[in-house]
């Protein structure tokens, strides 16, 4: 009887998804928000509204390019709640620019 290991579904998409973060490629929605970005500082609602992306997205993708740093955060809003200002940084310049041809 041949008791080959098969792995679960959530296993094969966790490898895949390593797997796509180690490759350092950007996804569609991070390119969307680094574009978006170009366009100067702003909020991620801004972005969200932008990029016509879900605000819930956005704020994924803006974790995943702050760790990588690729934006930054560069002040709050005066708004009640402040709102923080994130902008590309030189290295998510250069990623945003490259990523383009």
């Amino acid at each position: 009887m041949n008791t080959a290991f098969q792995p679960s579904g959530n296993e094969v998409k966790r490898a895949a998804f390593s797997e796509h973060r180690r490759s350092g490629r950007l996804c569609a929605s991070q390119k969307a928000v680094l574009d978006t970005l170009a366009a100067g500082p702003m909020t991620r609602n801004q972005i969200a509204g932008r990029a016509v992306i879900p605000l819930s997205s956005v704020c994924g993708r803006c974790r995943e390019l702050l760790d990588a740093d690729l934006i930054t955060v560069m002040g709050t809003t005066q708004d009640k709640p402040a709102r923080q200002l994130l902008q590309l940084t030189d290295k998510g310049r250069v990623v945003a620019h490259s990523e383009e041809a």
